[in-house]
């Protein structure tokens, strides 16, 4: 693994034993952080081979409001919706989990921190960086 994928990791909390069995990799470079229909439309191809279906539930933090996170299940009908979530969230994580996905089963944490009880819930997550330049995929083997 890399420094930055170790740094990475070490960021949302994983115990020294889970890191061992993360990784981390980078899907779509974005190099503008901008969500350009065809990123937005890869993303949503990885979700229907990850997840196996053409839904999943985006999660995200509003930085202006201290509360837990929003939560909204799309598909690609939903592009122009994530498109705004996108430069509304700039300088936030988007996360794509799988539909089933429950927020209501972790406490309030910091987004960091609940990236990693959601990789450990559910042994794979897509991520969005904040500042948009890539979009990761992130697995646990258990």
């Amino acid at each position: 693994m890399t420094n930055s994928s170790d740094d990475f990791l070490n960021i949302i909390g994983l115990e020294e034993n889970t890191r061992e069995l993360a990784k981390l990799k980078v899907l779509i470079e974005n190099p503008s952080g901008e969500p350009n229909k065809e990123i937005l439309l890869n993303i949503f191809e990885f979700i229907k081979k990850i997840y196996g279906t053409e839904k999943c539930t985006i999660l995200w933090w509003d930085r202006d409001i201290q509360s837990n996170p929003s939560t909204k299940i799309i598909s690609v009908e939903d592009i122009k919706f994530l498109h705004n979530l996108w430069e509304r969230i700039a300088g936030n994580y988007l996360l794509f989990l799988p539909v089933q996905f429950d927020a209501n089963k972790f406490n309030q944490k910091d987004e960091e921190e609940y990236i990693g009880l959601s990789l450990i819930t559910y042994s794979h997550l897509i991520l969005k960086s904040p500042d948009g330049y890539e979009v990761m995929y992130l697995t646990l083997n258990k």
